[in-house]
């Protein structure tokens, strides 16, 4: 029965495949692994980097002195070919393969450190990030509550034409700032291809003051016209329209 992939990952084949030591029939299983999940055969190579470095950093021949106590001790029994001369060879081998196993272990952790690493690492700046937004709304809603608070902030209610009999909006004036601000909440929301675009009379023209997101209940910033005299909200086409349409005029009152 086959290994599920995080329980085959743990389970030591893939450091002895790559050392050479796992059986043909082993050999077999770490590669159908390796073809089904691009993860294992991608942690394969990793850990074959990881070798070939650690051959790469360890190959310096070892000091003359060295070598000729290793051949007192371990190689004059191969010469010999005493029995001995079997364990310091399989001795040998055994330090290699343990050297280079702690070495893949520890290569394998740090894998798992730098991933961790870069998992907190998203997770803080997506904390950034929501940190900055939840400060900008908090620095927007102050701003609104200061503006509707101002002494010279002048509340106009807009109500319905006729067109949509519960229509209305609340517009916030305030000529010392130049300020305006729009409450959309009773407007109907816009069908689509639509959207609202507020107006001030001045002497009789009618000068566009900005687009109203009618699907939002949030208050929204206009432009503030010197002189207005009426504010008119009308239903135009997505985009706004350079003249209002008369006959799509929702809500209105004078200042």
């Amino acid at each position: 029965m086959r290994m599920d992939k995080e329980k085959f990952l743990k389970s030591g084949l893939l450091e002895q495949y790559v050392l050479g030591l796992t059986d043909e029939e082993e050999s077999r299983e770490v590669e159908r692994y390796a073809e089904a999940f691009p993860e294992i055969k991608a942690e394969i190579d990793g850990l074959r980097r990881a070798m070939d470095e650690y051959a790469r950093h360890y190959a310096s021949m070892p000091p003359e002195e060295l070598k000729e106590r290793v051949m007192q001790d371990v190689g004059g029994a191969v010469l010999s070919g005493r029995p001995g001369s079997r364990i310091g060879t399989w001795l040998a081998r055994a330090v290699m393969a343990l050297l280079i196993i702690l070495c893949l272990s520890f290569y394998q952790s740090k894998v798992a450190a730098d991933r961790q690493y870069q998992a907190l690492d998203r997770e803080y700046r997506a904390f950034q990030l929501e940190c900055s937004r939840r400060q900008s709304e908090s620095e927007k809603l102050l701003e609104i509550y200061a503006f509707l608070n101002h002494t010279q902030t002048q509340p106009v209610r807009l109500m319905s034409t006729g067109l949509a009999p519960d229509a209305e909006a609340i517009a916030y004036l305030n000529k010392e700032e130049g300020k305006v601000f729009v409450n959309p909440t009773h407007l109907p929301a816009p069908p689509p291809g639509k959207t609202y675009q507020i107006w001030a009379d001045v002497k009789g023209e009618m000068i566009s003051m900005g687009l109203i997101d009618g699907n939002s209940k949030e208050m929204q910033p206009a432009n503030f016209i010197e002189g207005t005299e009426s504010l008119n909200i009308t239903l135009e086409p997505e985009g706004g329209s350079e003249e209002p349409t008369v006959a799509m005029l929702y809500v209105n009152s004078k200042v």
